[in-house]
């Protein structure tokens, strides 16, 4: 087959009916892959804030990838978007992984098994904290715990929907004393309250013990010790009429002689109990919570920013499953090797032809305004002339009279012969 054989070929395949469906076909495809990446694979955030800076500017965009792939493959140092408990996405840095302990000194020094670092404006540690990172099937023991791991394990358990709560009692070595002492101590200018004792974070049950160590004789520590407790519903006996009869069948049953039937007796109908009757409220009791064990990974996710911004620090540990989204990088990538730079020309581009518009619209002004000052220049002159003929004198001017021809005098004697 020759070549010019091939390239009429070519050319008709591409011409044909089939080549046009089939292109038409694969940018359908491709319209319905993009439809189905952007709104299930993935997303645009926008920061909303500059609790990542410098990372991530002041609402800018990120894109995230919300399959479950990706969230299970996050590790250390990865920007992921994490749910709060408050319903709120937000894009934070995970900073220790599940297993991980980490030591955050009170002036920001952060270390970790990965890297060391230093959190600029850090004022969430008050005292310097070595907190461990549980991974799923650890046991934990609450009495074990710091203070600070101690409040992580009760928002993650409140997290996952159990009702718990602790009672606090305040020790003075090994012996304890009033809790009535905490009353007199002062956060925040105020008196503190007996109520609150039990949900005060870890940094104001602190600043309490030093207040309270001051003030009470003695060298032993002092120590706001807490108790976990879970709150269970409690098993009611039965209360319908049905339940009743069954658990009396099997009672007499039970003692009845064996080789003897025994023989219900005929209860009296009360119709009134056959009417319905709401259940009634359930009871509940609470029983001491001494060791929890994890069912999830845990993780530690941190701003960029120091101080006041919502994340770990304050809100404890996030589990693999508020962790929704994994920061792409690519497009980042694409915006910094493409867009931003056409952003950049465009926007130099932008100040060329303002600066040129702004020459050119002088210019134009400048030329008018010379061309108006010519004008108004020609019409003064006119002006000043016509105001001189109307001022000067009328002068009578005398028109020159034609001269005679002068005669000669020549006598008659001369002229006769």
């Amino acid at each position: 087959m020759s070549r010019l054989d091939r390239k009429v070929r070519r050319l008709q395949r591409r011409n044909s009916q089939s080549h046009a469906f089939f292109l038409f076909f694969v940018l359908i495809a491709i319209f319905a892959a993009s439809i189905f990446a952007r709104y299930y694979v993935i997303d645009p955030v926008q920061i909303p804030d500059s609790s990542m800076f410098p990372k991530f500017k002041e609402r800018s965009i990120v894109w995230v990838c919300k399959l479950p792939q990706c969230a299970s493959s996050a590790k250390e140092q990865d920007y992921v978007l994490a749910k709060f408990y408050s319903n709120e996405y937000m894009i934070r840095r995970i900073i220790a992984m599940p297993g991980d302990t980490i030591s955050i000194s009170d002036k920001g020094k952060v270390i970790t098994p990965h890297r060391h670092f230093k959190w600029k404006g850090e004022d969430a540690f008050i005292q310097t904290q070595s907190i461990y990172i549980p991974k799923i099937g650890d046991t934990l023991r609450f009495e074990q715990l710091s203070e600070v791991e101690q409040d992580y394990l009760i928002s993650y358990l409140h997290s996952l929907g159990e009702k718990v709560f602790v009672k606090t009692t305040l020790w003075q070595g090994e012996r304890e004393i009033n809790i009535d002492r905490v009353g007199a101590t002062k956060i925040a200018n105020r008196q503190v309250s007996l109520k609150e004792i039990d949900f005060l974070p870890w940094q104001d049950r602190y600043l309490i013990e030093l207040q309270i160590r001051r003030s009470e004789p003695g060298n032993s520590p002092i120590k706001l010790k807490r108790k976990l407790y879970r709150i269970r519903q409690k098993e009611l006996p039965p209360t319908n009429i049905a339940e009743q009869d069954s658990l009396q069948d099997s009672v007499d049953i039970s003692l009845t002689p064996p080789g003897e039937v025994a023989v219900p007796e005929i209860a009296k109908v009360d119709t009134a109990s056959d009417e319905p009757q709401p259940p009634p409220p359930p009871e509940e009791t609470a029983e001491p919570l001494d060791e929890v064990i994890i069912t999830k990974d845990c993780y530690f996710l941190a701003c960029e920013k120091g101080s006041n911004c919502p994340d770990s620090r304050e809100l404890g540990y996030f589990s693999a499953d508020h962790i929704v989204g994994l920061h792409l990088k690519t497009p980042d990538k694409i915006k910094a090797k493409f867009v931003d730079p056409a952003l950049t020309y465009v926007k130099a581009a932008e100040v060329v032809a303002r600066d040129i518009w702004r020459i050119v619209k002088d210019s134009a002004e400048k030329a008018y305004n010379f061309v108006v000052e010519i004008f108004k220049s020609d019409e003064a002159d006119e002006s000043e002339k016509d105001d001189e003929s109307e001022d000067a004198p009328s002068k009578k001017v005398k028109k020159p009279q034609p001269t005679k021809p002068r005669k000669s005098a020549i006598r008659r004697e001369d002229m006769e012969p």
